[in-house]
């Protein structure tokens, strides 16, 4: 599979707590936290790992001065754009490189997911706007003039105008940041993000201390209007002291020269990404020749003709992969020969963004030492990394400042995160959701539990566009098929629920209208004679004759004497038969448990349902990049999803969102998109009517399920005794609550 593919597709899995690498590759969302997450549902018991768990290997960090948090993984990406774990951003939030107030942001979201201008950043509290004649609306943001970066250097508007000018620039796009959309709601952003000209009218520099933005008129009203006024300061006079802004556009600074030096150092960054493409593609190649039925010889065929190859549609897709990665290092040899050569040319303002995208993407990315969150950047090795407290942080949005000296996120072993809390090795165990584990620290007196509930859950993602799951009636007959408790009971240790639509429990929309929701919406518990009739709405009503009616009680029958060779499936009019293909990462109690239940439950009701289970990797690339033309193509995932906030449905379910947004389900419904049109271009002072179309949407999520809910845990944060103050909640947690934290004793 081509590497950087995979690496796109693993940027989807970002913020939740039992996240893989990062999640949902939306270009087209408010602000980068409003990205919905796919995940590996890995829960396991502590039965399952050994009650046998040791400290063994595990360096002990806590002090009086340094708090020691768990993760599972960390993979070093520190500013937004680059998918990483959510364990990567629990750092991000404390060097203030990630949405919030903790980064000096213009607008922060509350306890209850609501957004507000931050007072901490912006004069007044407040960002005036007005409507223009076009039908565009204009803010004008005027920061305090007393924050500075960690290295004393004073934050400015140029610093919060350059940070969208590069995040929006063509050249952002192309490092394999999955962001560079971040602000297509802002005026221009088309023109200036696809090259045709270098000012984004949406973001414009009016002195040290003030920048306006634009929005587009078909942008306006929105409901959670707030939210895409996130704006973050990025640090100019470390990523290039050379540039600056002027208005809408970024410029060589006054009285600088470009040098050979800048060129140099542009050529060798440009070679630096030949031999990372080249090292990916020979990996690629050497992995693709060990499988079975790749042809060195036909591969080295197409190869002569790499170009014409991948426009050729009957291209083996194992093949084109390749010579998609091929094409990237000899269009990338290219650049780099016609920088040394003269053939390309670039202006000095050029020459020198593409230095600072580099520098700012390849350099800064991994090691940001000038940042201006409550903590700084110490060192990221051994798998662990350390922020120290930085002294001239100003405060969260009310002026609270930490008063821990050290943070310490450590990878461990997450079989054995509890039994390290409990022998005082770590501080914090995030997001507990096994039973056993949970039961194991509320048992102990050296360990304290918090609990609250996910902003999230386990689900089964569907193709809604391809396949037998295209009609709503199957994938209703399969969530009549389920035993969803059972789920709560196996998976979360009875610490969770069962949810009927698209929303975590602590959503306010849910709050003010759950109730009216669950007594209108259907609960869908195992019920072979809901299922048939969901079934008989479909095309596949036959035997496998296409003409004689299927009848449910032959199915009973069969099922009763013939339970292990039952054949007696629906077929339509054509004689095609209602198969579906469910695809679940291997080693992964989720995926045991579908097995379990789902192709035995669903003979009573005709469907041939097969589960494969399969890498996560190669689950993800099935899912993303579905094969159309396969008639055994898996159209069936389970995974995890955890809302972003703010949650708009919008994203994940309007058609516009296809193939360039988060509608990965691929869900088309005309009525739908009208509707979620008209919810979002709510006044954000209108809660009444967003929340009605909240629950309309609901409703219809409900009956169409374009994804089967599983279950909804119940998440425990474990903490030391020694830990004062935590109180996390679905849309805060420790890392979003440091200033409240405190340690007391070793």
């Amino acid at each position: 599979m081509n590497k950087k593919k995979l690496s796109l597709l693993l940027a989807f899995v970002l913020l939740f707590s039992v996240t893989l690498v990062a999640c949902g590759n939306n270009d087209n969302k408010p602000a980068e936290e409003t990205e919905t997450t796919e995940t590996a549902t890995t829960e396991t018991t502590t039965e399952e790992a050994g009650e046998e768990a040791t400290e063994e290997n595990v360096e002990n960090f806590t002090d009086a001065e340094t708090l020691v948090v768990a993760a599972p993984e960390l993979n070093g990406n520190y500013i937004n754009g680059f998918g990483n774990s959510a364990y990567d951003v629990w750092v991000k939030r404390l060097l203030g490189n990630y949405f919030g107030g903790f980064g000096y942001s213009t607008v922060y979201y509350d306890e209850n997911a609501q957004f507000h201008v931050n007072p901490t950043v912006v004069e007044s509290g407040e960002i005036p706007s007005v409507v223009n004649a076009d039908g565009s609306k204009t803010y004008t943001v005027k920061i305090v003039e007393d924050l500075v970066w960690n290295d004393g250097t004073p934050i400015t508007a140029r610093d919060y105008v350059y940070g969208v000018l590069q995040n929006a620039h063509p050249l952002w796009a192309k490092t394999g940041a999955n962001n560079a959309q971040e602000k297509e709601d802002y005026l221009g952003f088309e023109e200036y993000s696809t090259g045709q000209t270098d000012e984004f009218k949406g973001i414009k520099l009016v002195d040290d201390y003030t920048f306006e933005l634009t929005l587009k008129a078909e942008k306006v009203p929105y409901f959670h209007e707030t939210a895409i006024l996130d704006v973050y300061p990025v640090p100019l006079h470390v990523i290039n002291p050379n540039l600056d802004v002027d208005g809408s556009k970024i410029v060589v600074k006054e009285g600088y020269e470009v040098t050979d030096a800048d060129k140099e150092e542009l050529i060798k960054l440009e070679e630096e990404k030949v031999e990372t493409a080249q090292k990916e593609y020979d990996e690629s190649l050497e992995e693709a020749k060990g499988e079975e039925g790749f042809d060195e010889a036909k591969y080295d065929e197409l190869l002569k003709d790499y170009e014409a190859s991948l426009e050729a549609e009957d291209t083996d897709e194992v093949y084109a992969d390749l010579l998609e990665q091929y094409k990237e290092v000899e269009d990338q040899k290219a650049v780099v020969a016609g920088l040394k050569d003269g053939t390309t040319e670039l202006s000095p303002v050029e020459i020198l963004i593409n230095v600072a995208t580099n520098e700012y993407a390849f350099n800064y990315r991994f090691k940001p030492e000038v940042t201006c969150g409550p903590y700084k950047f110490v060192e990221f090795k051994n798998n662990m990394v350390k922020v120290t407290l930085n002294d001239k942080f100003k405060g969260d949005e009310n002026g609270k400042k930490p008063t821990i000296k050290n943070v310490v996120v450590q990878t461990v072993n997450s079989k054995l995160d509890v039994d390290l809390a409990i022998a005082g090795t770590v501080d914090i165990v995030n997001g507990v959701v096994e039973g056993a584990k949970i039961d194991k620290a509320k048992n102990s007196d050296k360990v304290e539990t918090t609990s609250y509930a996910r902003n999230g859950y386990g689900v089964l993602n569907i193709l809604n566009d391809m396949g037998a799951t295209q009609y709503k009636g199957v994938r209703q007959a399969i969530a009549y098929s389920l035993d969803r408790n059972e789920f709560i009971q196996t998976i979360a240790g009875g610490y969770g629920s069962v949810v009927n639509g698209a929303f975590g429990v602590a959503q306010f929309e849910y709050v003010d209208k759950g109730e009216e929701f669950n007594e209108k919406a259907i609960n869908y518990t195992r019920n072979v004679d809901a299922a048939n009739q969901a079934l008989d709405t479909t095309p596949y009503k036959f035997e496998a004759d296409g003409t004689t009616p299927w009848d449910p009680a032959k199915a009973q029958s069969e099922y009763d004497s013939n339970k292990e060779g039952f054949k007696y499936f629906r077929y339509d009019e054509n004689g095609n038969v209602l198969r579906v293909i469910h695809q679940g990462a291997t080693n992964n109690q989720v995926s045991d448990l579908i097995a379990n239940q789902l192709p035995d439950n669903t003979k009573l009701c005709g469907i041939q349902y097969i589960v494969n289970p399969v890498d996560f990797a190669t689950l993800l690339d099935n899912y993303y990049h579905p094969d159309k033309n396969d008639p055994d193509a898996p159209t069936i995932f389970n995974m995890g999803t955890g809302f972003g906030t703010p949650n708009d449905p919008y994203y994940q379910y309007h058609s516009s969102q296809i193939d360039v947004g988060d509608n990965i389900t691929r869900t088309s419904d005309p009525q739908l998109d009208e509707l979620l049109v008209a919810t979002r271009r709510n006044d954000p002072e209108n809660v009444e009517a967003w929340e009605n179309g909240w629950l309309e949407f609901q409703l219809w999520f409900n009956e169409n399920l374009p994804t089967i809910p599983l279950y909804a845990n119940e998440y425990f944060d474990v903490y030391t005794n020694r830990v004062k103050g935590l109180d996390t909640n679905p849309f805060k947690d420790w890392s979003s609550k440091i200033v409240d934290l405190t340690l007391e004793g070793k």
